[in-house]
């Protein structure tokens, strides 16, 4: 954490609070929220300038011009404030990639980046207003302090929730397209580190991808599997599926892979190069969970999850 961090006021260097993973669930005494796939923040003003930390605690505040001016409306001369900073795409949803492009971006020109790909400040939470500390308030009060504080503005926005239904919830960000949700228990203080009063319900997709390659074992651990899909009746490079083997089944599958081993692979697309990729005939098909797929058509963050030898790897 940067020695500056240290000098700004209660909770700037508090660790941020942390949910663990859960299936959907409802009940009461629990609130439920959209799940932001973006950079978590802490965000506020100190002795009246805005202020933006990342998680771990590296200063953003440069990094996102706009939301700085945003956060410069607020009345409030020193507060503490925690949520995600986020892009959004054409329809309202968060796009991580579009994030990560900004992210990169940021020290050539912030400027520039702002206006090119705006970012929105979604807040859930208060640490702090002034030399006091929140923290020990129920979850409801601080929501209704911070709801308080917002200013009229698009580029920083207030988390709303719902009671009791996360189910409901759950479903109906699942047909936006959305990460998830969280669940938080109402009357938990703000703890630092994970904990079982907040819980993340991720909404994951999964598909069949034709297998088109393997890695040798020892790169990115046991190495993994090259994917691909078809996209407009051609065969598309998807990305490396690199988790969720278990008991031996990559070390079985790069054994009846390797019958099928040619030079080049059979399918489009920017693929790796090397030695350490081999190549296959397109015959196999597994089922693959993942959270999305990127603007250049690869997997984000995907899973194994089965071979499936009753489907075709042809185009359906």
């Amino acid at each position: 954490m940067s020695p500056d961090v240290l000098s700004w006021p209660v909770a700037w260097d508090a660790e941020p609070m942390l949910a663990e993973l859960s299936p959907p669930f409802s009940a009461a005494g629990w609130l439920f929220e959209i799940k932001y796939d973006g950079f978590r923040m802490f965000a506020g003003r100190h002795r009246g300038q805005p202020r933006l930390r990342y998680r771990r605690g590296a200063d953003a505040t440069e990094a996102f011009p706009e939301v700085a001016g945003a956060l410069s409306l607020m009345a409030e001369r020193d507060l503490v404030m925690d949520g995600e900073v986020v892009i959004l795409d054409g329809h309202g949803r968060p796009n991580f990639q579009r994030l990560q492009h900004r992210f990169q971006s940021r020290r050539l020109e912030a400027t520039r980046a702002a206006r090119d790909q705006p970012a929105t400040l979604f807040l859930f939470d208060v640490l702090s207003l002034g030399r006091r500390d929140l923290r020990p308030l129920p979850l409801l009060e601080r929501k209704a302090i911070l709801h308080q504080l917002l200013p009229a503005t698009p580029v920083v926005q207030y988390v709303d929730h719902v009671l009791g239904e996360g189910e409901a919830l759950f479903e109906e960000a699942r047909s936006l397209g959305l990460e998830g949700i969280v669940g938080k228990r109402v009357g938990a203080p703000y703890v630092a580190g994970r904990s079982r009063d907040w819980r993340k319900v991720r909404i994951d997709r999964s598909a069949d991808f034709v297998v088109v390659g393997f890695t040798r074992a020892g790169l990115g651990e046991e190495g993994g599997l090259h994917v691909a899909a078809y996209r407009d009746g051609r065969l598309v490079y998807a990305g490396r599926v690199g988790t969720g083997f278990q008991g031996g089944v990559l070390a079985e599958a790069r054994t009846l892979l390797t019958p099928l081993r040619r030079k080049a692979p059979p399918c489009a697309g920017i693929t790796p190069r090397g030695d350490d990729h081999t190549w296959v005939e397109a015959r196999v098909v597994c089922e693959v969970r993942y959270k999305e797929m990127t603007d250049g058509g690869l997997l984000r963050q995907p899973v194994f999850i089965r071979f499936q030898p009753d489907r075709s790897a042809s185009d359906r």
